[in-house]
């Protein structure tokens, strides 16, 4: 059976009725035709011909669907009062995938909202596909709101400055410093993905009291989480209770082990009240690399039109951050020394612990995984042989770094190092001396302490 959409319609175009503000309603009938309206939680657009309903209890209304497979859906828009009717046609439950996990994300963000995160909980995404779709008739539509800027051009803007960016922070810099000038998107946070530890590591972020470059959270945990997971996008536009991400860095410090000082967790940047959430992955050549994490003051601040904006431009910056790998430097002669800080104090204690690398500088956490692991090579190597540059070659071939084979993401590791050192302020600092080249630069002594745990 083919769908009658009535002229002017479909259900790209009215997708934003689905966002919630206005609950949908759905109204179905039982097999002895008995009526019954209930509201829902949430309605997904899937695709162009199917719609996903949340499935929280066994109620009328499902009952209903199970037995007839027919259902009314009707939307509304809060903005210009329009309305439409959805005829559909149930298909199936999905319990797992993308389109359960969107729902089930948003689904927490609604809960928290109205204080019923204990009670409500998403049992599947119901699956209709669309049969008619008709205007509800007799409503008198206000003007549509304006934009908040001209996405499509500024998007364009964006994408053509990062096209022009020569390494990965200027890449970086570009994309956040973009988001707030061009798309007036004023808190982000850009998260990378470490399969080895299972975890997502804050590369940086804009608009925060604090940075917490080297943060972690678990894959899973939040929309961040969820969206790395699934490689998907996920937007919520209600207030999303933080606590996942307070819990995640205490879990990552437990993780550390009782040889490590209690303190180890980076603090989070966060909003205390953010009211619209969206995750974005970051994926390039068939894999997820990380994820952007914008959020706002606002309810319903991000629309599907931003979800495609920054789907476009993460795709753009994922594919360029896994290309930038920079020329290996050529073979040259031992480089000059370079103007140093004299180095005065008491000796900086560098620990490591060498069950997951991770470092402290005295007993300030600072850094652990690949990136700690690179920071303990290049100062050992230093007390040893004196030598002050290294080539992003020879860290690439060094075995004891166990870098994977296919995408070791090593500037993007060192990058992070490199901000981490520079948040703290730290007597060791990481600078560039070339293309493909680095340079550690101290103000104090250095001890070296490795502790086995």
């Amino acid at each position: 059976m083919s769908a009658v959409f009535e002229d002017g319609l479909s259900l790209f175009a009215v997708r934003r009725m689905m966002e919630g503000v206005v609950p949908p309603s759905l109204a179905t009938a039982s097999a002895d035709r008995v009526p019954n309206v209930s509201y829902l939680s949430l309605a997904e657009y899937v695709d162009p011909l199917h719609v996903a309903l949340s499935y929280q209890f066994f109620n009328r209304s499902r009952e209903n669907v199970l037995a007839t497979k027919r259902a009314s859906l009707t939307l509304d828009d809060p903005y210009t009062g329009a309305g439409v009717v959805l005829q559909l046609e149930y298909e199936r439950t999905d319990t797992e995938g993308p389109v359960f996990e969107r729902l089930r994300a948003k689904l927490m963000g609604v809960a928290s909202h109205v204080g019923m995160d204990k009670v409500f909980h998403l049992r599947g995404a119901d699956i209709y596909r669309v049969l008619e779709m008709r205007r509800v008739p007799g409503r008198k539509e206000l003007p549509a709101t304006q934009p908040r800027v001209d996405l499509p051009t500024n998007s364009r803007l964006l994408s053509e400055r990062m096209a022009n960016c020569g390494d990965l922070a200027d890449l970086l810099d570009t994309l956040l410093c973009g988001l707030g000038e061009l798309l007036r998107i004023d808190f982000a946070m850009l998260w990378l993905f470490d399969a080895s530890q299972a975890a997502l590591t804050l590369l940086a972020s804009r608009g925060y009291e604090v940075d917490g470059a080297g943060a972690e959270i678990s894959v899973g945990e939040g929309i961040v989480g969820t969206a790395v997971r699934e490689g998907v996008p996920i937007r919520v536009g209600h207030m999303m209770n933080m606590a996942t991400y307070a819990r995640a860095a205490l879990e990552s410090v437990d993780a550390l082990g009782p040889a490590s000082p209690a303190k180890a967790a980076i603090a989070l940047p966060w909003l205390k009240e953010p009211r619209s959430q969206l995750a974005v992955p970051l994926r390039a050549r068939g894999r997820v690399l990380g994820a952007l994490l914008v959020e706002s003051k606002h309810d319903q601040f991000f629309g599907y039109d931003d979800e495609d904006a920054l789907m476009m431009l993460c795709g753009q910056f994922a594919v360029a951050m896994s290309l930038m790998q920079p020329a290996e430097p050529e073979a040259v002669a031992a480089p000059p020394k370079s103007a140093q800080p004299a180095q005065s104090g008491s000796a900086l204690r560098l620990r490591r612990f060498t069950r997951d690398n991770s470092i402290f500088l005295d007993d300030q956490y600072l850094i652990r995984g690949v990136a700690g692991a690179i920071l303990w090579k290049l100062v050992g190597e230093f007390l040893r042989s004196g030598r002050r540059e290294f080539s992003n070659r020879e860290l690439r071939l060094a075995p004891e770094l166990r870098l994977p084979d296919v995408q070791d993401n090593l500037e993007v590791r060192l990058l992070l190092l490199q901000r981490r050192l520079a948040e703290q302020n730290a007597a060791i600092q990481l600078e560039k001396a070339g293309r493909g080249r680095m340079r550690l630069v101290m103000s104090r002594p250095i001890d070296l302490h490795c502790e086995n745990s």
